[in-house]
């Protein structure tokens, strides 16, 4: 397992419990999130009262657009409860922009209880990252009837294209079919794709089996 964490995480005191025989870890200036495994997945760690004083800075936001952006899977982890902190915030609010993250963002959100915990389930999504690299999960049973519906339903199964870029993709493309002979260049000109998802939707639709 391939762990990539960024420099400023060194004063965590994650480090020292990520340290393993089967665990490479490379430490260096990362533009975006905190740790990346297997050069696929990117998280953002905040504990509890740094998750509140990135809403209130506006920093957090930036950093979702960021993720979003440029990394192929972002993983918001925030270690400790947001509501049981000293920062004077309204409950409200935090609800919001838990809310936000995961609905509006579309970015998950993994809570963890402790330092342990966070080091645990970093080192858990690295093992199913790996279990599963090949493993395509099957989207329910739903057959939309509309053709609007379909179209769509079609882009989501795109890699990282949720019901908003989606929709953002056939406003601009105006069919699937020229979403899907669309270049990386085109394809960045949508709000919410960066380059890597670009490349990677790209590479998706054009690699061989």
């Amino acid at each position: 397992m391939r762990i990539t964490v960024d420099h400023r995480e060194r004063a965590s005191g994650l480090l020292e419990l990520i340290r393993g025989p089967d665990v490479f870890i490379e430490v260096k200036p990362l533009p975006f999130g905190d740790y990346i495994i297997n050069d696929s997945i990117t998280i953002e760690r905040k504990t509890a009262r740094d998750f509140l004083i990135s809403i209130i800075d506006g920093r957090l936001f930036t950093q979702l657009s960021n993720l979003k952006k440029h990394c192929p899977c972002p993983v918001v982890m925030i270690e400790g409860n947001p509501c049981e902190t000293d920062v004077d915030m309204d409950p409200a609010a935090i609800k919001g922009a838990l809310i936000s993250v995961e609905t509006i963002w579309y970015v998950p959100i993994v809570f963890t209880r402790s330092k342990e915990d966070s080091v645990e389930t970093l080192l858990m999504m690295g093992r199913q990252d790996e279990t599963n690299m090949d493993v395509v999960p099957l989207r329910g049973g739903y057959r939309p009837k509309r053709l609007k519906s379909r179209q769509l339903y079609i882009l989501q199964g795109l890699p990282k294209v949720g019901p908003t870029v989606a929709k953002r993709l056939l406003e601009h493309f105006g069919c699937v079919s020229n979403v899907v002979n669309a270049p990386v260049e085109e394809l960045m000109r949508v709000d919410g794709i960066g380059r890597v998802s670009a490349k990677t939707i790209r590479e998706v639709l054009d690699m061989k089996s």
